[in-house]
C-alpha cells in the first residue's frame, strides 16, 4: 500500500495560482500574453495531470511556469 501523502488542491485553487503566475509577469505584447494564458488554461487538465502522475506538488509545478514565462522575449517581473 502506498502511504505517501501529498497535498491535494481544488481546481479552483490551482487555476487561481495560474492566474497569479500570469499577473506576476509583465508582457510588453498583451496579445502574446493573452494567447499564452489561454493556452495554459485550455491545457490545464493535462498540466495538473502531469504533475499528479509524476508526484510533483501541483502548486509548485504551476509556480514554476513563471520562470518559463520570464524566458519569453519582452517579459519582465511585474512589480
Amino acid at each position: 500500500m502506498n502511504m505517501d501523502t501529498k497535498p491535494t488542491y481544488t481546481n479552483f485553487e490551482l487555476k487561481h495560482e495560474l492566474s497569479e503566475v500570469f499577473k506576476s509577469v509583465y508582457f510588453v505584447d498583451k496579445r502574446a500574453k493573452n494567447k499564452l494564458q489561454q493556452s495554459y488554461f485550455l491545457n490545464f487538465a493535462m498540466l495538473v495531470g502531469y504533475a499528479r502522475e509524476n508526484n510533483i506538488d501541483e502548486v509548485q509545478y504551476i509556480r514554476s511556469i513563471r520562470d518559463t514565462l520570464l524566458t519569453c522575449p519582452n517579459t519582465y517581473e511585474a512589480s
